[in-house]
């Protein structure tokens, strides 16, 4: 090697041996910071809802949902048992207080993506779209769709609908810094839709239950969240478990779903509608 290169050489090492320890720097401090976050809203639920007891002192594994969305899902396990999960997102506009939002989050030992449903086809993407969450499967030819809960495949006929939960305002989801402060209870075990179907007999009604009056229900009450998925060609049902409310402001809803699966009340009325059952049994 020629002397008069060595001096450009050893500059340029320089450089690059100055350079990566401020990337490291910046990675360690972003992964920090989002294990810090997912760990405080982990303990929140915890501790504020005794449905989530199993969440005490739990662990957690990470994986990224998809390509390019800045999606996490968190899986969560106590004895090597998977108890639940939490879908986190970096907000539109992070500034350094609040550079995370809580999309969804969920109880039981089905999470969304589960490796149990995964499709084995090499070619599957994880795609997060709250109830409309699956594998997007490419195959010769065209493509179609797994369910992300329940491992269901749809015809390759069903088209996804445009994406919904990544419209919703950081304002209107759980970010850096809230806290769970108000719980409520209206179904504590797991339901069926179908085991109270008054909820049918509305389908052709407008029906316009504000956040208000869901918390005004009592234990016990059967309410109904019907949500169409590809353009219509599905109408999952769902009955409604809990409500949670975080700084007294930002409001998520429970529903059963192969588990408890909690969502923004903000997107649960953008993509569905909630029906206050008036029957108390199908054959009425």
């Amino acid at each position: 090697m020629s002397k008069r290169y060595f001096p450009l050489i050893s500059a340029l090492l320089s450089l690059l041996l100055l350079a990566f320890p401020v990337n490291a720097k910046e990675d360690n401090s972003w992964d920090k910071q989002f294990r810090a976050q997912i760990t405080e809203w982990k303990d929140a639920i915890a501790n504020r809802d005794p449905g989530f007891k199993e969440w005490q002192q739990s662990e957690m594994d990470v994986q990224t949902l998809g390509t390019g969305q800045h999606q996490w899902l968190v899986s969560i396990k106590k004895s090597g048992k998977q108890v639940g999960y939490l879908v986190v997102g970096e907000a539109p506009d992070p500034d350094p207080k609040s550079k995370f939002v809580l999309l969804e989050y969920g109880l039981g030992e089905y999470i969304l993506f589960d490796d149990a449903f995964a499709p084995r086809e090499i070619a599957a993407e994880p795609v997060y779209d709250g109830f409309a969450s699956h594998w997007l499967l490419t195959q010769n030819p065209g493509t179609h769709m797994v369910n992300a809960k329940t491992g269901e495949s749809y015809p390759t006929a069903f088209v996804a609908n445009d994406p919904v939960m990544g419209t919703l305002p950081a304002a209107e989801l759980v970010h850096s810094g809230q806290h769970l402060t108000q719980t409520r209870m209206l179904k504590q075990q797991a339901a069926d839709p179908f085991d109270q179907i008054g909820w049918v007999h509305q389908l052709q009604t407008t029906s316009d239950i504000t956040w208000k009056q869901l918390w005004q229900e009592k234990e016990g009450t059967s309410v109904t969240l019907t949500v169409p998925l590809h353009h219509s060609e599905v109408l999952a049902p769902f009955v409604v478990s809990s409500l949670h409310l975080w700084d007294d402001q930002n409001a998520y809803v429970g529903v059963w779903d192969e588990g408890l699966r909690f969502v923004p009340y903000s997107y649960a009325k953008k993509v569905g509608q909630f029906y206050l059952n008036q029957t108390s049994s199908p054959a009425e």
